[in-house]
């Protein structure tokens, strides 16, 4: 866990966070302060790496979206002003 809180109270939202580099790059931002909005196509994948958001002590929010479907994309937008 790192010591550098240099993004609290920032809010990053991170596509494709399921696997791969988007995890990397969602559990980096939370390790560093920011709070999450995890988003990709299987919910299920988001909420693993969400409940390790939180393990870290960050507010994260999983959400189900294929940014390649404007609505989706909506609905993701609505839930992370919601959420956040």
């Amino acid at each position: 866990m790192s010591t550098d809180q240099k993004l609290a109270g920032k809010t990053a939202l991170i596509t494709g966070a399921s696997k791969g580099l988007g995890k990397a790059m969602a559990l980096a931002f939370a390790d560093h302060g920011a709070d999450v909005i995890i988003a990709s196509r299987k919910l299920d994948n988001c909420e693993a790496v969400a409940e390790e958001c939180r393990a870290l002590g960050r507010k994260a929010l999983a959400i189900s979206a294929h940014v390649g479907k404007w609505p989706d994309c909506d609905r993701l937008i609505e839930a992370a002003y919601a959420a956040f």
